[in-house]
């Protein structure tokens, strides 16, 4: 910003500085490489100033002559001539905010202009912001975890993915027959120690006949054994067949792990 500023003749009173005065400028404030318009009385000749350039402009009127005074960075001071009234001091400052030292060192400067505030806010907002996610990311990393909730038993699970089986129409009777085997070995691999779902159906009984009495010993055959029943049965039996798996199979899932009742 440039600050044009300041005129007194030599004489005993001010020459102001306002249109109609002998000498005026049209703006107070240039910016670096912007024209100084300066207006003085026809025929007047501008000093030579060091690092500054005069251009007349075209266009003038009976009375003043328009100039265009250029330069770079810095403050300067032009005696410019007014007839029998002597010269008037013009002051300058181009492409900087105030007097630089020199003539104009007792001018005072422009304020500076107020920096906007929503630099500021922005800044506090995203302050704000950063504490508050870190907060959040330190609450969560330090806050005590809750237990994990117990294994569901697997009778549940079994009796569950037995249901889901029954209600399906769509299966055909062996396939249904092969699926409910293997919920049953699945749930034998869960309440024992050795893997159900890999051995054959007579290493399972062979297993369980220490332990299971006949009746349930003869259960778990049918279970084991279904779907080779069901494949040899007359079609007009596999429904009463179902029913009875079910009551085999609750009654052994009652029985509970390692100990088993008829």
């Amino acid at each position: 910003m440039v600050l044009l500023a300041l005129l007194w003749g030599c004489s005993e009173a001010d020459v102001p500085l306002a249109e109609g005065a002998p000498v005026w400028v049209e703006a107070r404030h240039v910016g670096e490489g912007e024209p100084v318009r300066l207006h003085v009385p026809v025929g007047t000749e501008l000093p030579a100033v060091e690092g500054l350039t005069a251009v007349e402009v075209p266009g003038g009127t009976d009375a003043s002559t328009t100039w265009e005074v250029r330069g770079p960075p810095g403050s300067y001071v032009m005696e410019v001539p007014v007839g029998a009234a002597g010269t008037t001091r013009v002051f300058l400052d181009i492409g900087v905010d105030g007097p630089t030292g020199g003539p104009m060192e007792d001018l005072v400067a422009l304020p500076p202009p107020v920096p906007p505030a929503w630099p500021r806010v922005a800044a506090a907002v995203s302050a704000v912001a950063t504490l508050a996610a870190l907060a959040v990311y330190a609450w969560r990393k330090l806050r005590p975890l809750p237990p994990p909730p117990p294994p569901e038993p697997a009778d549940l699970v079994a009796r569950r993915a037995w249901a889901a089986l029954r209600a399906r129409p769509d299966l055909e009777p062996d396939i249904l027959a092969a699926e409910l085997s293997a919920v049953y070995r699945r749930y034998l691999e869960a309440t024992h120690t050795w893997p159900a779902t890999s051995r054959t159906s007579r290493e399972i009984l062979d297993a369980l006949a220490g332990s299971l009495p006949a009746v349930q010993l003869e259960r778990a055959r049918r279970l084991l054994n279904a779907m080779d029943i069901v494949r040899f049965s007359e079609r007009s039996t596999h429904e009463g067949f179902f029913a009875a798996l079910d009551t085999d199979f609750d009654a052994l899932l009652a029985a509970g792990k390692g100990v088993f009742r008829a």
